[in-house]
């Protein structure tokens, strides 16, 4: 798409000063950053003042075994990504204030990073073999926009800093960059669908490419490569512009698609422009069809419920591709000061600063009321347009092999008011055990802890064969549903010949959620359990209805057929500080099961708000 359009032009003789391509000023323009709000200012400054005596942690090679040895990979990481989130925060504060205060940590900062033997946590210390990855590609573009921020004042310092940055990020990231094809993240390899790490490395090696690389035909190469991986991820994501990383995920797929396409078009002056494509429009679209209300999220995959989105991105993608339900997302996403996850996106934080936005506090987001995704099979439905109150829902199709997958086949999530009430867990936070063989052994990944069945004791397995089929949307002013077989996500020893899982949203009278589950067996069992997730404590009120209380005199209802299925439900501790962000101390698995052997049935789950 882009080298097919854009392919012939001479990229080396782009735009390369910082100051016409950056999307804010440098610190040098009092005037723009003397303009930054008092709130604003306050917040940064603040925050860069708890740093100003920081010891720069020493990045100890007896973490780095301990990661490998208990799989907690935070031992080595957290050092390095502490770092560059301080130093990200210093630079801030010294744009902000202009006095030199926080220069010396910042020098501090940059060689302490630049001495670094590797820019990653999974190389051991010993030599450095430069890798282009998430880390490292990250760390360059950290530093090369602190460069361009503070060069006149590191240039007072000593001239050399900003050299040093420069040598460093060309032998680290663009070099090898340059020199790799098999990077499996770039796309080249025959039949290998990229994730997030496509536009992510993509972006920080861009930014090299604009802002160190002094060689114009080192610098064509460079571009028309980021250009040629960049259409690898486009024509391998879903074209539906659905994340099925989930929408965590999308602020380094989207988001970072989105920059990249903006480093490109400030470039060229506006001659590389493919925001009028389809599936680049509905990449940002996807956004606000998965929002639910204020952080929360349609979290189907590995990612948090609860998300801090930068709305910088957000704002500007709806601009861009003219979409002003996008931009009413963005301009209803409050910028915080994120402490996850891990990295510290400098350019976002201080585009934050400028971009002319309606005020969060002020702004609504657009609450669209269906959305179907039909490649990756996600359906989104609430009970009114343009509104949180009343009940939400999200159901998914697909496949086990699903980008950060879990086995979630025919899975759902409800919401009502905008709060959660039947949930995906997402994800602990990562370990080595999440990207191994083993992953399916984390309990957040495993059909059992989804809204699911659990059949004969088998669960959903991994794989793209394990998949939905016959899967059908309907959307209607009174029902919203998607229905499908989700009968092959089970191995056979599931013994089930057909089970079709219907999830409807019902507004007509009462606004009501319904699971319908007709299935048909291969030899009767009574080991047929339904799970549900919930934050709520389940409370039986009367035989056959369950209530949730979701707020202080806000609950649902969840009716089911008590002559056929018996409830219980057990409360597991939230140990893992990740999922206790989103859920809390404890969340609570229903269980309804078989009171006797059956071959076929037809079982409803009736969701109401109280």
């Amino acid at each position: 798409m882009l080298t097919e359009r854009y392919g012939r032009l001479n990229l080396g003789a782009l735009d390369t000063d910082p100051k016409r391509i950056a999307p804010f000023p440098d610190a040098a323009d009092r005037a723009a950053w003397s303009g930054v709000s008092a709130s604003r200012r306050e917040l940064w400054l603040n925050e860069a003042e708890r740093w100003l005596d920081y010891a720069w942690p020493a990045l100890k090679a007896s973490a780095r075994i301990e990661a490998r040895l208990t799989g907690k990979l935070s031992a080595a990481s957290d050092p390095v990504f502490d770092r560059r989130a301080v130093l990200g925060k210093l630079v801030i504060g010294e744009c902000l204030e202009d006095e030199g205060r926080f220069l010396g940590q910042i020098v501090n900062g940059i060689l302490c990073i630049c001495e670094e033997t590797t820019w990653g946590t999974d190389e051991f210390p010993v030599e450095a073999g430069h890798e282009v990855h998430l880390i490292s590609g990250e760390t360059a573009a950290l530093l090369l926009w602190t460069r361009y921020l503070l060069q006149p004042r590191l240039d007072a310092i000593n001239p050399a800093i900003g050299r040093r940055i420069k040598k460093e990020v060309r032998a680290r990231v663009l070099n090898p960059y340059l020199d790799r094809d098999d990077y499996w993240w770039m796309g080249f390899r025959p039949d290998t669908r990229v994730n997030n790490w496509n536009p992510w490395c993509n972006l920080s090696c861009l930014t090299g490419f604009l802002l160190a690389e002094d060689d114009p035909e080192v610098r064509d190469r460079g571009i028309r490569k980021v250009m040629t991986s960049l259409d690898r991820f486009i024509l391998t994501h879903p074209a539906d512009g659905c994340c099925d990383e989930g929408p965590m995920y999308w602020e380094h797929s989207g988001g970072a698609l989105y920059d990249c396409l903006e480093l490109l078009r400030s470039a060229s002056g506006g001659a590389i422009d493919i925001y009028d494509e389809p599936i680049v429009r509905d990449i940002g679209s996807y956004l606000y069809k998965v929002h639910i209300d204020g952080p929360y999220y349609a979290n189907f995959a590995d990612g948090d419920a609860q998300v801090a989105h930068y709305p910088d991105v957000i704002y500007g993608y709806g601009v861009r591709i003219g979409d002003e339900r996008l931009q009413a997302l963005g301009a209803a996403t409050p910028a915080v000061i994120r402490d996850y996850p891990y990295w510290f996106p400098l350019p976002r934080f201080v585009r934050n600063l400028f971009q002319a936005r309606p005020d969060a506090s002020g702004a609504k987001a657009p609450y669209v009321r269906d959305a179907w995704l039909d490649r990756t099979q996600v359906m989104t439905a609430r009970s009114s347009e343009g509104t949180k109150d009343g009940l939400f829902v999200a159901a998914k199709g697909g496949n086990n092999l699903e980008s950060h997958n879990h086995n979630d086949v025919g899975s759902f999530i409800v919401y009502a008011d905008g709060r959660p009430v039947l949930i995906d867990l997402g994800t602990e936070w990562y370990t080595a055990k999440t990207f191994s063989p083993q992953r399916y052994e984390i309990w957040t990944t495993q059909s059992a802890y989804h809204n699911l069945p659990t059949v004969r004791g088998a669960q959903q397995r991994v794989g793209g064969e394990y998949r939905a089929s016959d899967v059908a949307y309907a959307c209607g002013d009174d029902v919203s549903e998607l229905s499908m077989n989700i009968a092959g996500a089970y191995p056979p020893e599931a013994g089930i010949a057909s089970w079709r899982r219907t999830v409807s949203l019902r507004r007509s009278g009462r606004a009501a959620v319904e699971v319908t589950d007709d299935f048909a067996l291969v030899e009767p069992t009574s080991e047929l359990a339904y799970t549900l997730m919930t934050p709520c404590v389940p409370r039986e009120i009367e035989a056959g209805l369950l209530r949730l209380d979701y707020a202080p005199d806000r609950f649902v209802t969840i009716a089911y057929d008590a002559e056929r299925l018996t409830f219980a439900s057990e409360t597991i501790p939230v140990a893992d500080s990740r999922l206790r962000r989103n859920w809390g101390d404890a969340v609570y698995r229903i269980l309804f099961a078989e009171k006797a052997a059956v071959k076929e049935g037809r079982r409803i789950l009736r969701i109401v708000a109280g």
